[in-house]
């Protein structure tokens, strides 16, 4: 489907530009948002109108671009960001780090509008390119400088920090971990003592105390007669 573009439109056209699309694409996004006017032969005297109008506002945007340009080329961009001893970052600087760069010094850009030439993972100078119209690009340097030094590598593997220690804690504890179980030993052997000693020192339940008096049975009867 032929259309029109009503507006700039990232990795299509510029207001102005007619282009080919799907017949989805067009009726079910371009053409409801107000981004597109389809192109055709019922609404040629239409479309030509709206050409020409189309033209000159885009004309008006190329110019608007240019005088951004000059302004992005002037910006000395710094971003900062975590690094390791060795200059590496912890992670790397993306498209969202430059818009906030630029945002911060007055600039507001459309993320999608900075495309970087190579991954930055490291401190230094990088490129990228700022795309602030269909027809006007601009290619800037930034550097990116530390916001801080840690003395972590960022290549080592977060997950091996904990068994590390671990590790270094057993080898440095062992001795008080023994130290702990014979103290523990000692700690049992005590508790056992006193309860030994408690039993000790606990009266008999079943031994009769002095002045009870024993049944007749056991006692002799000193009136009888002895047996001859």
């Amino acid at each position: 489907m032929q259309i029109i573009l009503t507006q700039n439109v990232p990795n299509l056209g510029a207001l102005g530009d007619q282009v080919h699309v799907k017949d989805g694409y067009a009726r079910n996004f371009l053409l409801p948002r107000g981004l597109a006017i389809a192109a055709g032969s019922k609404n040629a005297r239409h479309i030509e109108h709206q050409r020409k109008r189309l033209e000159k506002l885009r004309l008006e945007a190329i110019s608007n671009a240019k005088g951004e340009a000059d302004k992005v080329k002037a910006l000395q961009i710094v971003v900062k960001a975590k690094a390791g001893p060795g200059g590496k970052l912890f992670g790397s600087v993306n498209s969202r780090d430059l818009q906030a760069a630029f945002a911060a010094q007055g600039v507001a850009l459309d993320r999608k509008a900075f495309v970087l030439h190579a991954p930055a993972k490291n401190l230094g100078s990088f490129g990228a390119t700022v795309r602030l119209h269909t027809d006007v690009k601009v290619d800037i340097t930034f550097k990116v400088e530390a916001s801080e030094i840690v003395a972590r590598d960022p290549n080592a593997p977060i997950e091996g920090a904990p068994a590390e220690a671990a590790a270094a804690a057993a080898a440095e504890g062992a001795p008080a971990a023994e130290g702990t179980a014979v103290a523990g030993a000692s700690g049992t052997a005590v508790a056992g003592t006193g309860a030994a000693g408690t039993d000790a020192a606990a009266p008999a339940q079943d031994a009769p105390s002095p002045d009870a008096q024993l049944p007749d049975a056991t006692l002799p009867d000193a009136t009888a007669p002895a047996k001859s």
